[in-house]
């Protein structure tokens, strides 16, 4: 209930540091990336560690491909025990790799778990680490007692955190509310002119927000504007087709048997007379 009342990114936020310190745990790292091609497209990375984490970070660039985001979190779905409290459970690896663990202990995650987390956007991937100065027999039993709420609490948290970090774009990006309607409508596809005519403005001026709003959210063109509108909730998604008052099923059985749309037979209309 607490998670579902939420209304920013923030509450979010508080909702997982609190699990944490209920739990003993020091450590959060969340990380959230539309390109985890890119490190440096990451739309947010929030953290226990203090700002000496990035700093390490920027002195030994390199190491960044050997974080847990980028090798697991990207790839897999299962969780991960991560520290220097598990390296014997890493088998061989690299002295960048062992140099990073090392490193996210100095901001004490002796022992932890990282739950990889996607939303099933291309290209986009998350993962939010929970640890602390625990031994690796000490956090076991943890993980024994609560491993499965704070799968449940990543899970949970990560949807509403992207949901509500979607909601916040037109306040995050200082968009008006006039640039706003400018960004749905382009969303549902219209040009220039008809924007014009809908708006009741001039040819130039729909231009000039269009250049506005551009320089505010860094799209390159109509297409990633048309997205932003569509991601942002401004236009519905064109996979949902709308079917009005059809009843539509899928039909999958157990026998492996499928089915495709179903809906009820249409009343005929009256034959003209003769």
């Amino acid at each position: 209930m607490r998670l579902e009342a939420t209304r920013t990114t923030d509450a979010v936020w508080e909702l997982f540091l609190d699990l944490a310190h209920g739990l003993e745990l020091t450590v959060v790292d969340y990380v959230y990336a539309t390109d985890f091609r890119n490190w440096e497209q990451a739309q947010f990375i929030r953290t226990t560690f203090t700002s000496d984490w990035l700093e390490r970070l920027r002195a030994y660039p390199h190491i960044r491909d050997t974080s847990n985001f980028r090798m697991h979190g990207c790839r897999y779905l299962t969780p991960l025990k991560i520290g220097p409290a598990y390296l014997p459970l890493m088998g061989e690896i690299s002295d960048d790799k062992r140099r990073h663990v090392h490193l996210a202990a100095e901001q004490g995650l002796n022992a932890g778990v990282a739950f990889p987390l996607r939303m099933g956007d291309p290209g986009h991937a998350a993962l939010i680490a929970f640890g602390g100065s625990h031994g690796a027999e000490a956090f076991d039993a943890l993980l024994t007692r609560h491993g499965w709420t704070l799968h449940a609490a990543a899970l949970a948290g990560h949807a509403r955190y992207a949901e509500l970090f979607k909601t916040e774009f037109v306040k995050r990006n200082h968009l008006t509310p006039k640039q706003k309607e400018l960004l749905r409508l382009v969303g549902h596809g219209m040009m220039d002119k008809q924007i014009a005519h809908a708006l009741g403005i001039s040819f130039s001026a729909v231009r000039q927000r269009l250049s506005s709003v551009q320089a505010k959210t860094g799209a390159q063109n109509r297409a990633d504007l048309a997205a932003l509108a569509a991601r942002i909730g401004l236009v519905p998604d064109p996979l949902l087709k709308a079917h009005g008052d059809d009843l539509t099923v899928f039909v999958c059985t157990g026998d492996g048997r499928t089915g495709t749309e179903v809906r009820p037979p249409r009343a005929c209309a009256p034959e003209a007379a003769e």
